[in-house]
């Protein structure tokens, strides 16, 4: 006697396969919203904390441009006296004011931070990436401007003075300290690495409150 065979219900078999491939569908699309999720807040994190870095960033520039402005002044009326050949009181007050090189501070802890762990790969929109990257880019202009103005001081100026002027007491030296065809060449050298991070500030502090007002 033969057996029937069974009839297969390949409409049944059908649905069932269709709703397990929806169900696996459905569930890789919520895994990759919550990592994409996940991944946002990572960034919006470091974003935070470079606001934060940039902030402190926007005061260390605008005081180091007043720092130098004041600076520029005082050479400028240096630069005056001793061709005048007057007042070498003042002179040498204001030269010993020029100790004070100022300079900025720049913090990148945050940026390195983005950058070390690798989450810079995570950030998905190039322009927010691109600023960030252009900014602290320009930092490392800011900073060899710095370096220029600092080796001048440190291994010209500051000799110079520590040798031939009192630092304790501000006493006046004799005339052809002030006169000196060095001390005249430190101080127009001064002057011009001076103005050079001046203007580098100036465009610096454009470049971070553009930035500030962008991620706001």
């Amino acid at each position: 006697m033969n057996q029937r065979r069974k009839k297969i219900d390949w409409l049944n078999h059908s649905l069932e396969f269709f709703v397990v491939i929806i169900g696996i569908l459905i569930a890789f699309q919520l895994n990759k919203c919550s990592s994409d999720n996940a991944q946002r807040k990572t960034i919006d994190i470091h974003i935070s904390q470079i606001v934060e870095e940039t902030e402190f960033n926007q005061k260390a520039i605008e005081r180091a441009i007043s720092v130098t402005e004041s600076n520029l002044l005082k050479l400028d009326t240096v630069a005056q006296l001793i061709q005048s050949g007057e007042d070498f009181h003042r002179v040498n007050r204001l030269s010993l004011e020029l100790l004070n090189l100022g300079g900025a501070y720049i913090r990148k802890n945050a940026y390195q931070t983005l950058v070390e762990s690798g989450d810079i790969r995570l950030m998905k929109d190039f322009n927010e990436k691109n600023r960030i990257i252009n900014l602290y880019e320009y930092y490392k202009w800011v900073e060899s401007f710095n370096d220029i103005s600092s080796n001048l001081f440190t291994s010209d100026y500051y000799p110079y003075l520590k040798d031939n002027l009192d630092l304790v007491n501000g006493t006046l030296q004799p005339n052809e300290v002030n006169q000196s065809k060095l001390f005249r060449n430190l101080i127009g050298a001064y002057s011009r690495t001076s103005q050079n991070r001046f203007g580098k500030y100036k465009e610096c502090l454009k470049e971070i409150n553009d930035f500030l007002q962008d991620v706001d």
